[in-house]
């Protein structure tokens, strides 16, 4: 999942400025869903469901320039949700600012189908409590990071308002910097009305804005990260610094493959060690090989790591997953972030500052 919402950003992301020929949206949603207890321990506080309300304003540019940004039409804005767990006890209520992109798959004539990507923070007011609330193992910090993915169906019955139904695939988690934290994922099904300003006339683009280069282009950067000492509870927190380099080969106008390396070390492994009485080096070095999209300035790589070293008691897993998200800004510097999962588990996250040779 956690890709194909990177993948949106990459596809949509682009500048909120005014233009003449813009489109703008104000719109209204609501929600209505489940939570999926994604661990047996869950079962008990996920048996509720959901509902909430949205409201947004969103802009779509249609100049060439726009266009060449990300290879598409997209609208892009912000939102606020709220969201009722219908548990108020133990999981209570989000409040949410969220940023989001929407590519378009189909724009022409009154029916629209498009595929948003959200990211944004929001705000928990009831979390674990290991004396006041032990069963909520999903939210341990107030303040968390909110993911989604979905899939909207959009009528326009005229220039001026438009009807959506869409199917949202929800997710909160506070990125493994405090414990408990399995996360929340929580479908939702919404449906909304958007006010539209503007001429709502879309056309294909030329050939001539697609080309792309298959030339091989080179990485080299650094990453960090803040860690918990104590993944079971709350402790404090710990400073995690890498390098990494690699290989990009473009294998179409936005598919590609990759190879690189990556080491790092992590404190916060040093100061468990400590703890533990474990005679391990905090130190990992893994190899680094998968596929990539590459859409005008942006870049998201879904990876695959092989550990050449790392601490085996305090990591025992051999292969994880990366997930990264990067955007030239400026020549050939790029800056992003990053994902480490091990299967289903997300483990923490980084923020990066690459250089590309091309």
């Amino acid at each position: 999942m956690l890709r194909i919402i990177i993948l949106c950003i990459i596809l949509g992301t682009y500048s909120i400025v005014n233009a003449q020929s813009d489109l703008k949206f104000y719109g209204v949603k609501s929600h209505y869903g489940f939570i999926i207890a994604h661990t047996p321990d869950l079962k008990p506080i996920s048996q509720t469901n959901p509902f909430g309300l949205q409201i947004e304003i969103s802009k779509l540019k249609t100049s060439d320039k726009a266009w060449k940004t990300c290879f598409c039409y997209g609208k892009t804005g912000f939102a606020f949700a709220y969201f009722n767990y219908a548990n108020p006890d133990v999981l209570g209520n989000s409040y949410n600012l969220i940023y989001f992109v929407e590519p378009y798959f189909i724009y022409q004539g009154p029916l629209k189908f498009s595929l948003r990507g959200s990211i944004g923070a929001t705000y928990l007011d009831t979390i674990f409590d290991e004396e006041t609330n032990p069963d909520n193992l999903l939210f341990s910090t107030n303040l968390s990071f909110y993911l989604a993915l979905s899939l909207n169906l959009n009528y326009h019955f005229n220039n001026g308002y438009a009807i959506n139904l869409t199917a949202n695939y929800n997710h909160i988690s506070n990125g493994g910097q405090k414990q408990p934290n399995k996360g929340m994922n929580f479908p939702t099904l919404s449906l909304g009305v958007d006010k539209v300003i503007g001429d709502y006339k879309l056309t294909p683009k030329p050939d001539e804005l697609k080309k792309y280069s298959t030339s091989w282009n080179y990485y080299l950067g650094g990453f960090a990260s803040l860690r918990s000492s104590d993944r079971e509870a709350e402790a404090s927190n710990h400073p995690l610094f890498g390098v990494l380099g690699g290989a990009l080969k473009p294998l179409s106008r936005i598919n590609g493959f990759n190879l690189g390396a990556e080491l790092w070390y992590d404190w916060s492994d040093e100061k468990r060690a400590e703890n533990e009485g474990i005679n391990e080096s905090a130190f990992s070095s893994a190899i680094t090989a998968g596929h990539h999209f590459s859409v005008g300035n942006f870049y998201f790589l879904q990876q695959f790591g092989i550990y050449i070293t790392h601490p085996e008691t305090l990591q025992p897993n051999d292969v994880y997953q990366r997930y990264s998200f990067w955007y030239r800004i400026a020549n050939r510097w790029t800056i992003g972030a990053s994902l480490i999962a091990y299967g289903r588990v997300a483990d923490h996250m980084d923020g990066r500052l690459i250089y590309i040779l091309e």
